[in-house]
């Protein structure tokens, strides 16, 4: 019998890091599908038998595996899992986010906040250590970007997102008094009733400070507490007025809209939890993205068994595919369209009744 060897990653933040397996070629496709199944977010490294061929492709971007049973959750009725959401939210921000944008925004893994709660500790500040490493290929943390968005799942059954927007602002005041520029961390639920989110503030809050204070020790004085506390509570939260699901099962789909809005518009980022943004998109539009996602996955599925490449990054370098993508991520349904053109009009017709509309300018159509 030919022995097989091969070797497993695991993602950032879970306990395994590497293991190495030795089995023989019959017994393989067997143990493997095991370990797929036991742990779905591990990279295989190395030649696969030729048996294994015809077996369902496993997508992967940087890191983050999409396999064939993932992709199913995005059928009808169905609630997206970890792997899922990060897969699309990474591919928002790399086909999505304009140039200017990317430097400046960081998005979590779906597993971050999970991890910055776990082993029971009481805070954020304790549970920095257990995510200490996550941030370290930012050059100045998190603390640099002007935006961080964090998905957050409530009890295994729901998801939402948490963005902070300047946080630094909050630790280390600046001459800045734009309203945009306000630190805050502001809460995109698409839950009709959501739950509070006292305790998830509380943590992102003191991970920050923590996070802070490893980086500025002289903040860890007796002066510095104080620091702590006006700081602290600069960092406003505020629950944003945002399109609600219709359903019991869109959540995962919402917090992918979401983000695609905020990186579209020209606006919205800077105004986040400012003002009203329910007029963003409506329910029909996160039922089209839903039946979109899941072309897009079936698109590079066909394409990584055309070409026998798995990389997406490899397989996005068509610039056909690469389009195809883009736009699926982007368009929006015909009703969507239609009540956008609607929203349009009235504006015009309020605009041309008011007594300055010689001297109005022609209204703008990006959401903020």
């Amino acid at each position: 019998l030919k022995p097989v060897f091969w070797q497993v990653s695991a993602d950032q933040g879970d306990y395994l890091d590497h293991l190495a397996l030795v089995t023989n070629e019959p017994e393989f496709h067997m143990v493997l599908s095991t370990l797929r199944w036991w742990l779905p977010h591990v990279v295989v490294q190395g030649t696969l038998p030729q048996q294994l061929e015809k077996d369902p492709v496993v997508l992967r971007l940087e890191g983050i595996s999409l396999t064939a049973r993932d992709i199913e959750l995005l059928g009808d009725e169905q609630c997206l899992n970890d792997s899922v959401l990060d897969f699309f939210l990474k591919l928002a921000v790399d086909l999505v986010a304009p140039e200017h944008l990317k430097g400046d925004l960081y998005v979590a893994s779906t597993f971050f906040y999970q991890k910055l709660t776990a082993g029971g500790v009481e805070n954020g500040e304790a549970g920095w250590q257990n995510v200490r490493r996550w941030t370290r290929a930012l050059p100045h943390g998190l603390l640099g970007q002007r935006f961080v968005v964090v998905p957050i799942n409530e009890q295994n059954i729901h998801w939402w997102l948490a963005v902070v927007c300047h946080a630094r602002h909050a630790l280390e005041p600046v001459d800045e008094a734009a309203l945009g520029k306000a630190p805050r961390i502001v809460c995109l639920d698409s839950a009709q009733e959501p739950p509070l989110k006292n305790r998830t503030v509380a943590f992102l809050r003191g991970y920050l400070w923590k996070e802070w204070c490893e980086r500025h020790p002289s903040a860890m004085s007796e002066e510095g507490t104080l620091d702590k506390v006006s700081g602290l509570v600069n960092l406003q939260a505020i629950a944003a007025d945002v399109p609600k699901q219709a359903n019991s099962f869109d959540c995962g789909i919402f917090i992918i809209e979401y983000l695609l809005h905020l990186l579209r518009s020209k606006t919205a980022l800077a105004g986040l939890g400012l003002a009203a943004h329910k007029h963003w998109f409506g329910q029909a539009s996160v039922s089209y993205r839903r039946t979109r996602l899941k072309w897009i996955a079936n698109l590079l599925q066909h394409q990584a068994k055309r070409l026998g490449e798995t990389d997406v990054n490899r397989l996005l370098q068509e610039p056909k595919v690469r389009r195809a993508v883009a736009m699926a991520l982007t368009e929006l349904p015909r009703k969507a369209l239609a009540d956008k053109a609607s929203l349009v009009v009235s504006k015009l017709k309020r605009s041309s009744a008011s007594p300055e509309a010689g001297d109005a300018k022609k209204p703008k159509t990006e959401a903020t």
